[in-house]
């Protein structure tokens, strides 16, 4: 059993992070908030600590492994960009200094999968030993190259900790940033590109971590469904028609809810989650139409359907516990 604490309580990857690893773990959750749903059998703590804090929890508490999600962008729209490099970048340089403090023995850290750039030179699917864009010119993105560099650096500095970074495709999330383009009512393409994408299921997600947990590997790992798919075909999968819209129009803004530069949507950054599924034993278990299908509206008869499967999975646990 590792004592863990999660850093970071917004979103639902906390939420089943969570849930998953404290049916193995002691789990602390620590936030400026409280958790969006039921954490199992996780404690929370709601609270904004400093350095000197966070180190008398790390050592109160002996806790083993840190998980870093309190990074703004991931979960909801970002503030002015000093606040997001005070919070993302110097919040991941003080949290790190006091794990070494501390004595924790590993620390994982958050990424975006689309951190290496969109470029018409990408191969389909990049691996972990592909440099980083470290310079992005919007979005969360652009604090994230930072971010990285700084992990790395640590990294390089203290051996003794095991450092893994998480570079996990967009997330089928409500609030992620990708989903609010997506559920636009008509989100709109660039006339003449249709990129390939990948979109993670938060579950796929949220096993990385207790796979990263059970087996601690240094390291950046790519987390992704195997299959990518075409833009156009991922909007029309979630019920929504494509608008197309002339390129030029949006070289300097992008289109309407759209949160990365216009590039991503010219060019495709798909990852190779092949490090993951040999290394932390992980693969993505929801393809790509699967993990779609979950977030369309189910029709009165799939809904009754669904709520009698779970009626009688719920029953026959009961019966098995009594």
């Amino acid at each position: 059993m590792t004592r863990v604490l999660i850093n970071g309580s917004t979103g639902m990857l906390c939420v089943r992070a969570a849930q998953l690893l404290s049916q193995q773990h002691e789990v602390i959750v620590l936030g400026r908030r409280p958790p969006e749903g039921p954490i199992g059998h996780a404690d929370w703590l709601v609270a904004r600590l400093d350095r000197k804090q966070m180190l008398e929890l790390l050592r109160t508490e002996h806790i083993e492994t840190v998980i870093h999600l309190d990074l703004l962008g991931f979960d909801g729209p970002l503030p002015d960009h000093e606040t997001t490099v005070q919070q993302n970048v110097i919040g991941t340089m003080e949290l790190l200094g006091a794990c070494r403090a501390a004595g924790v023995r590993h620390v994982m850290v958050r990424s975006h999968g689309w951190i290496y750039g969109a470029s018409p030179l990408n191969p389909l699917l990049i691996t972990e030993e592909r440099p980083i864009k470290t310079i992005h010119s919007r979005g969360l993105l652009r604090t994230l190259g930072e971010v990285e560099q700084v992990v790395a650096d640590f990294a390089a500095r203290h051996p003794q900790i095991t450092v893994t970074v998480l570079r996990y495709a967009p997330l089928l999330s409500q609030d992620g940033p990708v989903m609010k383009y997506l559920r636009s009512p008509s989100p709109q393409l660039l006339f003449g590109f249709d990129p390939m994408i990948q979109l993670l299921h938060v579950d796929d997600a949220a096993y990385a971590m207790v796979a990263a947990v059970n087996q601690p590997v240094g390291g950046a790992f790519n987390l992704a469904p195997e299959q990518p798919m075409p833009l156009s075909q991922v909007i029309r999968r979630l019920g929504k028609q494509p608008t197309a819209t002339i390129g030029p129009l949006f070289d300097n803004q992008p289109p309407p809810g759209w949160p990365f530069e216009v590039d991503y949507l010219r060019y495709h950054c798909t990852i190779d989650p092949q490090r993951a599924c040999r290394q932390l034993g992980w693969a993505a278990k929801y393809d790509m139409v699967t993990a779609l299908d979950t977030l369309k509206p189910l029709s009165p008869e799939e809904e009754y359907a669904a709520a009698s499967r779970a009626l009688n999975e719920f029953l026959n646990r009961r019966r098995r516990v009594e």
